[in-house]
């Protein structure tokens, strides 16, 4: 009896040992994709991000086109042919499942400096004359155009850098001037009043090299990436609000990406020379390190998720953004360096585009696309 006791008991072990093997097994995430434009995810049940579908975009967009982004939650847009600022392109929309992409009915051709709002209703376009440049929005909706801004060149000055709040609201825009002691100059334009007002960029030196503008939703602070004169010309970031005429700068800090972002209108979030992510709050002049070895990120429209990847990885990443941290961090796709990274308006997708990544084993053509462009759609 003592014998039969101790085999069952052994029996019994064994198989709560089996089940719990069964039960430990790990889910994988790894999407492939196949050789079809729509592709499914593998099981993720248990993932906070849960990949849905991937629709991998024809091949004219990924390599022949200028992706601009999401003109709606399932529709993309770019421009062909506008190579230039000279040459005009048409602008087409590709939509749901897409497959087929058309011209936009009642847009014209524009040129290469043509920049989508985020809410994907607007395009701001700028072109050059021999005396004067000017800018014009022009709406996807149904075509009309507004002429916003009309700049003399007969000084030497240029317009540059044109970008959108996030909210859409504010369209910023830097017009330097080689003379004049370098007096360059930021111009907001408000969406709401229809009106533009310049400011004088204090504390910035005619030696410095400026490269982008991003502007707050309150359209009142902003950031500008430079290259810093009295810095070695290594690259800083700055951040100013208006005061009354003029854009007075209180944060520096030397950088070492190109992405940068407002997450509201007193924080925003930039990389570090370390390959750090950090969010500075002005309010308390707080600095945190949100997240480590990044390389690209952006954030979704409503500021709660972010994709992002990290240094030496061709693999893109979504996670969830908490106050100053980045919970769950999910692998959604593994094969490409996004150079360009999209949310849709819904923050339930994410468009990438980048040069596409060959294993060891694999050997390029030498017809293989350069780029590639996928939607991820996300549960």
């Amino acid at each position: 009896m003592g014998n039969k006791y101790v085999v069952m008991l052994l029996v019994l072990s064994l198989v709560v040992l089996l089940l719990s093997g069964c039960g430990s097994e790990p889910k994988t995430e790894t999407v492939v994709i196949a050789d079809s434009n729509e592709v499914s995810s593998t099981d993720q049940s248990s993932r906070p991000f849960q990949v849905q579908k991937i629709y991998r975009l024809p091949d004219r967009f990924a390599n022949r086109g200028e992706l601009l982004g999401w003109s709606s939650g399932n529709a993309v847009i770019a421009s062909f042919g506008a190579m230039t600022i000279l040459k005009r392109g048409t602008v087409e929309r590709l939509t749901y499942p897409y497959e087929q992409s058309k011209a936009i009915p009642g847009i014209g051709k524009v040129t290469s400096n043509t920049t989508l709002s985020p809410d994907g209703k607007y395009i701001c376009e700028f072109s050059r004359s021999s005396s004067e440049t000017t800018l014009r929005l022009i709406s996807l909706q149904d075509g009309k155009e507004k002429e916003i801004d009309r700049i003399s060149t007969r000084n030497e000055s240029y317009v540059q850098y044109v970008s959108w709040s996030a909210n859409s609201s504010y369209i910023g825009y830097l017009v330097e001037n080689p003379f004049d002691n370098g007096a360059d100059s930021l111009y907001i334009y408000d969406m709401g009043s229809q009106t533009s007002g310049k400011y004088q960029l204090k504390g910035i030196m005619k030696e410095d090299t400026l490269l982008s503008v991003n502007i707050a939703n309150d359209g009142r602070s902003i950031l500008v990436e430079l290259f810093g004169a009295k810095k070695g010309q290594k690259k800083i970031l700055t951040m100013g609000k208006v005061s009354g005429k003029n854009i007075e700068f209180q944060y520096e800090r030397q950088i070492g990406g190109d992405s940068v972002a407002w997450m509201n209108n007193d924080q925003f979030v930039f990389l570090g020379t370390d390959n750090s992510l950090y969010e500075y709050d002005r309010r308390n002049g707080e600095l945190s390190v949100i997240l480590e070895k990044v390389f690209d990120f952006e954030f979704s429209p409503d500021r709660k998720n972010i994709a992002y990847t990290e240094y030496d990885q061709n693999v893109t990443y979504v996670g969830k953004v908490q106050g100053r941290n980045i919970l769950y961090k999910e692998p959604v796709y593994r094969g490409i360096v996004p150079t360009h990274i999209y949310w849709n308006p819904n923050n339930k997708s994410v468009l990438l585009q980048g040069q596409k990544q060959l294993d060891s084993s694999q050997t390029a053509s030498t017809d293989s696309p350069s780029k590639e462009s996928l939607i991820i759609e996300l549960k």
